[in-house]
């Protein structure tokens, strides 16, 4: 898939897959806590460093669900 450009400040760019969902980053738990609950699979495509980077510099989570049905599910709840 294509590579998209979520936020961008000072020298520092978040980057991910177009089918990534960006959320705050106040909404982790819950987010996990729904997924668990509704038997989704999801998972964090940032590695370590820049899941920090996203977190704590930008606000954000990146979220991504590969099942195009669950990621729709997911996108009506959280969007």
């Amino acid at each position: 898939m294509a590579d998209r450009i979520f936020l961008q400040k000072d020298s520092l760019t978040l980057r991910g897959d177009e089918r990534d969902i960006m959320l705050p980053a106040q909404y982790k738990m819950a987010v996990l806590k729904w997924c668990r609950r509704n038997l989704i699979q999801i998972e964090c495509p940032l590695n370590k460093d820049n899941e920090h980077i996203a977190r704590h510099y930008f606000g954000v989570n990146l979220w991504r669900i590969r099942d195009e049905q669950q990621r729709m599910w997911f996108a009506l709840k959280w969007l």
